[in-house]
């Protein structure tokens, strides 16, 4: 069996994977990170295991992972299966690097946009060829609600919600349609920039709150909530492959 670490910036994944059948057995917020992990190295004996983390790690944490046999951080010098035309690779993260081989696992062959609406918004491209074009990121959904909040004296600090008003007629509403309906414009906006740039493509959706948009989008969207976590166990077997 095989261990994949999935830190994100808000909420953490361990997910156990057992002959490509993987299951997710812990996401919870980050301040509870790895809470679960040393039952699980207790219970289970793995044989790899990959960490992908957008937080720095404590020490205590990063002892406890180097226990487990083979062990393989995904960073910017780790191989993957995509050819990376980023401009500055390093800086390149790696919840975006692992969702879009998630993509290329499920759509190999075809072109494919990968949104992850997590604590920021990113929207990255995949070509045909496998290889990474780039993408946008923008403030996610909690973000921009906090942000409005805080920058400001009188607005309050109010619940995501999809309205089913265009206008929104009250503060709080207005509040809402501007995070969660100029979220979904934002995205449907640059979904029709890309098809009018390369043609066609597939739309791909995950993160936490991909619930606001999978039933409101007016493109074909699928929806992957997992798609990191399969990403990442496809890099992890391209790297046993290659030892």
């Amino acid at each position: 069996m095989d261990l994949i670490v999935d830190i994100g910036n808000t909420k953490t994944k361990l997910a156990i994977v057992d002959n490509d059948n993987i299951k997710v057995v812990q996401n919870d917020l980050i301040k509870y990170t790895l809470s679960g992990l040393r039952q699980l190295m207790y219970s289970n004996t793995f044989e790899n295991c990959i960490v992908s983390s957008t937080s720095n790690l404590s020490q205590r944490i990063t002892d406890q992972l180097s226990q487990i046999g083979r062990l393989y951080w995904l960073n910017s010098a780790l191989p993957y299966p995509l050819k990376n035309m980023y401009q500055t690779k390093d800086t390149l993260g790696n919840d975006r690097i692992a969702a879009a081989v998630g993509a290329r696992t499920r759509f190999p062959g075809q072109d494919c946009m990968v949104i992850d609406m997590g604590t920021c918004i990113t929207m990255d491209f995949v070509n045909k060829k496998g290889h990474f074009l780039g993408g946008n990121i923008s403030p996610g959904i909690q973000m921009r609600i906090l942000a409005m909040n805080k920058f400001t004296d009188k607005l309050p600090l109010i619940k995501a919600k999809m309205t089913n008003q265009v206008l929104g007629t009250s503060t709080e509403t207005a509040l809402q349609n501007g995070a969660v309906r100029g979220a979904l414009y934002e995205i449907e906006a640059t979904i029709e920039a890309v098809k009018a740039a390369y043609g066609e493509i597939n739309v791909i959706l995950t993160g936490g709150d991909a619930v606001f948009f999978e039933s409101w989008s007016k493109n074909v969207i699928f929806a992957f909530p997992n798609l990191v976590i399969e990403g990442l166990n496809e890099i992890l077997k391209y790297n046993v492959k290659k030892k």
